[in-house]
């Protein structure tokens, strides 16, 4: 398969109509096709790829706003979206340590506006820092792709997971009555700790992982078409993309800056960065450059009001045939209490 290339895209802005021409996928969500995605024809079948990237200083909305999700003392960690249902679905975390119980994650199924409609937990899986939603057509619940089997290195997982969502399941990883599929990467600079999104838009993975122990980690992004995470090829030749993710020195980050989400849109893929009541960042990669080059960053004041707000989750939602930028924050219901909720903001202006 042929490696994505640079091209020549300056100059003119993309029009709705321009943004799904583009990309075939999209199209056919436009249409109300209620087929399962990864069924669907790659957008881009060739090289090279062309695709907008989203302005970060660009329009939005707050569709989200302090929900509170199935265990309101669990913090959201990540989000992502089943397009063909119009839900989200929300993995929770624990707050602090608890013995043996730092892989368990919740599972919350809501609506568009963060109403739950149903909710699972898995059992020593991960830290639920990503999560990918793989819809299976309408009216069906999905796939979920997740981090699984827990370590001790802050209780990440250390594979990659999928397995297909159930209201009211109880999944444990180590000995599991729904089927999980291990996902975990094949390809040679991969060590540990897989973190996937989904691509609607170009029916890709997007995998940020690893490649050593601490300290010496480098932290890389490795990008695959649908069809072949699925089946279990993610190896050496299966790749389309991959690239290292600049560190917070060459982002002009400080060390307090966490990283909180990730999300891949065609060639574009974007971070979100951010400590507990700080400064929140977005940025774009380009997917055709390397090392520690980036595209943008932005400080995003979005829900600066938000008690105890912390960025958590970044997914890219389809709206109307059209992918929008999605990122979230977990906060308190008040700023003494133990009450946790999710609110979701998005960006949705393009430029090429």
């Amino acid at each position: 398969m042929s490696k994505i290339r640079v091209d020549d895209v300056s100059g003119r802005g993309w029009s709705r109509r321009q943004f799904l021409r583009a990309g075939g996928g999209c199209a056919a969500l436009a249409a109300g096709v209620g087929a399962p995605l990864i069924a669907a024809s790659p957008a881009f079948a060739g090289d090279p790829l062309v695709s907008p990237h989203f302005v970060l200083a660009g329009n939005g909305g707050n569709p989200v706003l302090k929900a509170t999700l199935h265990q309101p003392y669990w913090a959201m960690q990540s989000f992502a979206y089943d397009h063909l249902n119009a839900q989200m679905y929300f993995a929770q975390h624990r707050v602090g340590t608890s013995a043996g119980h730092n892989g368990d994650l919740w599972i919350s199924r809501t609506d568009l506006a963060g109403n739950v409609l149903g909710a699972s937990t898995i059992q020593g899986f991960g830290h639920g820092s990503s999560m990918g939603v793989e819809p299976a057509g309408a009216g069906a619940l999905p796939y979920l792709w997740i981090e699984g089997g827990d370590s001790d290195d802050n209780g990440a997982g250390e594979t990659l997971a999928r397995f297909r969502y159930a209201d009211g399941m109880v999944l444990k990883y180590s000995d599991p009555v729904t089927p999980i599929w291990n996902r975990t990467p094949t390809f040679d600079s991969f060590a540990k700790l897989p973190r996937p999104a989904i691509d609607p838009y170009a029916n890709r993975l997007l995998i940020r992982y690893a490649t050593q122990e601490p300290a010496d980690r480098v932290w890389r992004i490795a990008v695959f078409s649908m069809a072949d995470a699925v089946a279990g090829r993610l190896g050496q030749d299966n790749r389309i993309a991959e690239r290292a993710i600049p560190n917070n020195d060459e982002l002009g980050l400080t060390d307090a800056d966490l990283f909180q989400g990730i999300a891949l849109c065609g060639r574009f893929a974007y971070l979100l960065y951010g400590g507990p009541n700080r400064t929140s960042y977005l940025v774009t990669l380009d997917l055709n450059t390397t090392g520690g080059t980036y595209y943008d960053k932005f400080a995003t004041g979005a829900g600066a009001s938000l008690n105890g707000r912390e960025a958590q989750g970044m997914a890219i939602w389809m709206a109307s045939g059209a992918p929008r930028l999605a990122f979230g924050y977990s906060s308190r219901q008040t700023a003494d209490t133990d009450h946790f909720e999710a609110s979701v903001f998005y960006k949705s202006d393009f430029v090429n």
